[in-house]
């Protein structure tokens, strides 16, 4: 069966299932490990089919070493397939450098592929080597790999004598990626998952390029009629932190057969969480961890979630299963510096969240959480370092650009924070914690900004999240902020105020909401509301009984000189 077979919207099991298990050979041969596993967990969460439950074992390894034999690279003699197998052997070490040179001079696609990729490792092993003293006086932010202008001219010269398959495609993609040139990075990478449907670690790359929603689908026009195109528009809505709707929406177009799919379950969880759904997402990952206690991709967003609903011993639990099933994982070591940052042990916190790093660069959680450690210790130069470079890992990570507002409002470099913020609000337009952090910014830069402000909080109350302390704290300050544009809608939010009865009874907000509705009915003329109100306000003590007694008197001179006008008589 033909893997870059045009595939229909619908295809059947058997046929998903063959070329995922072609995928694992493919993507293994080739030392493309995370995408092997991916397609192998993909295959086995699938359910039974017919060829799986009615042939026998001798059946089943017959048709598995068909899949093999029919996969497996014509090597241009046996000799480099020797050599291939020796640079594997390599490779699979991570003897880059030995792997890469014993496929100098071979020319099959796969060892091309193996050399240039054992090539590039090579040089990202010596980058990471040499800067990473993370945040130190040795941490070059803008070190790169010595070996990609010469892996760019190798690859362009195959690209120019169309000698690519789809793997040599996602490469060219990949350096060109790292390079800076985003756009061509884009155009390799869809001729390569074109090319070649299978190889999530394509999708990954071509993913990590889209900038907005916009830009999603205009590159989801180019993309093949493929279930793992859905796979890639489920998990890029994620990381542009689209709204649940319609995560649910792309999620209710997957066959029934992906129902028990761990990288669907994990997207679900991580919705939640970013919906401020903790109990859900809890949820979530328990069920993952129950299905695979030995799991730790994306553990660390978990442990995000049990630090916000301040479940100390349930993340300790997590921390040492973790420890157990790897200590040296990037992962491990942020659920560790999470359980420490929630005992207050900022110090240790920020050097398990380096030690992420040592491991992985590349940590987004690391970078983000270790930027809030330096917030909390008062550090803010670190707190910016760390922020921004979470950035350079994910230019959509909201919470570093809303770290970076805090930062910068606590520095009262206050036209930076409204910057961050603003960019926060547009990943999170449904976030009130967002809205509100800038509608309060707007209020202290400038009094012109008020209008600005009244929108920010506008907005805060027309998000879902919203709780029921910022819905306070919105219509407080909306009340106040419209009397002097608009007493209409002042009056509607002190009205919201009154309503309240969780305000005690000599809270300045109810002052504030007698005094302005008693003057904005007198001034409409509506004697009897005023009245009602300045009576009220005389219960209070100090200028308020004061004002409130000028106000009834006032009010009386203007009943005495505008009299009600007297009933109608009734005819005889």
């Amino acid at each position: 069966m033909d893997p870059n077979e045009v595939e229909t919207e619908t295809p059947s099991l058997d046929f998903i299932k063959s070329n995922l298990r072609d995928a694992i050979l493919q993507c293994s041969d080739r030392g493309l490990y995370f995408a092997a596993k991916w397609a192998a967990e993909t295959l086995n969460s699938l359910p039974e089919s017919f060829i799986d439950t009615s042939t026998s074992v001798s059946d089943s390894l017959s048709i598995f070493n068909d899949a093999k034999n029919e996969t497996t690279e014509n090597f241009s003699s046996n000799c480099e397939r020797d050599k291939y197998l020796l640079a594997k052997s390599y490779f699979d070490v991570k003897e880059f450098d030995r792997a890469s040179f014993v496929l100098e001079k071979c020319v099959s696609p796969k060892s091309l592929f193996l050399k240039i990729y054992a090539k590039y490792l090579a040089g990202e092993k010596r980058k990471e080597e040499e800067s990473n003293d993370i945040m130190g006086p040795l941490d070059d932010p803008k070190a790169i790999n010595k070996e990609l202008v010469t892996i760019q001219e190798e690859l362009e010269k195959l690209y120019n004598e169309n000698e690519m398959d789809g793997f040599l495609l996602y490469l060219y993609g990949l350096i060109t990626k790292q390079l800076g040139s985003q756009r061509t990075a884009i155009k390799f990478f869809l001729s390569s998952v074109n090319a070649y449907s299978y190889n999530w670690s394509a999708w990954l790359e071509l993913s990590q390029c889209v900038g907005d929603k916009n830009q999603l689908k205009e590159i989801m026009q180019e993309l093949p009629k493929h279930f793992m195109t859905k796979f890639f528009d489920l998990h890029t809505s994620v990381e542009l932190n689209e709204n649940q709707n319609n995560f649910y929406s792309l999620l209710s177009g997957f066959s029934p057969h992906f129902k028990d799919n761990k990288s669907i379950k994990t997207l679900k969880a991580i919705v939640h969480y970013n919906n401020r759904e903790f109990a859900e997402a809890e949820r979530e990952f328990d069920e993952l961890i129950l299905s695979d206690p030995f799991r730790l991709d994306d553990m660390d967003i978990y442990s995000n979630v049990l630090y916000v609903m301040d479940k100390k011993a349930k993340l300790s639990f997590l921390a040492h299963m973790s420890a157990n099933t790897d200590k040296y994982r990037s992962e491990t070591m942020c659920i560790i510096g999470n359980y420490y940052s929630l005992k207050s042990e900022r110090e240790k916190a920020i050097s398990y969240f380096k030690r992420a790093l040592q491991v992985n660069r590349h940590c987004l959680t690391a970078w983000t959480l270790m930027g809030h450690e330096y917030v909390e210790l008062k550090n803010t130069h670190a707190a910016v370092v760390a922020y921004k470079r979470a950035l350079e890992v994910n230019p959509n990570d909201y919470r570093a650009w809303f770290g970076l507002g805090q930062t910068y409002q606590f520095l009262k470099m206050d036209f930076y924070a409204i910057y961050y913020y603003e960019r926060a609000t547009v990943l999170r337009p449904q976030d009130a914690r967002m809205w509100e952090a800038l509608a309060g910014l707007y209020e202290t830069v400038n009094v012109n900004s008020q209008e600005k402000a009244i929108k920010c909080y506008e907005h805060t109350l027309e998000c879902s999240d919203c709780d029921d302390n910022s819905t306070k704290s919105a219509v407080s300050r909306l009340a106040t902020l419209y009397e002097s544009i608009d007493p209409v809608k002042a009056a509607k939010y002190h009205k919201m105020i009154l309503q309240r009865d969780d305000l005690n009874a000599d809270a300045e907000e109810l002052r504030n909401a007698h005094r302005f509705l008693a003057h904005y009915n007198r001034d409409l003329g509506d004697i009897k509301a005023a009245t009602t109100h300045a009576q009220d306000l005389m219960n209070y003590g100090g200028t308020a009984r004061e004002e409130g007694r000028n106000l009834m008197n006032d009010l009386t001179s203007l009943a005495h000189d505008n009299p009600p006008p007297p009933p109608a008589q009734l005819s005889s």
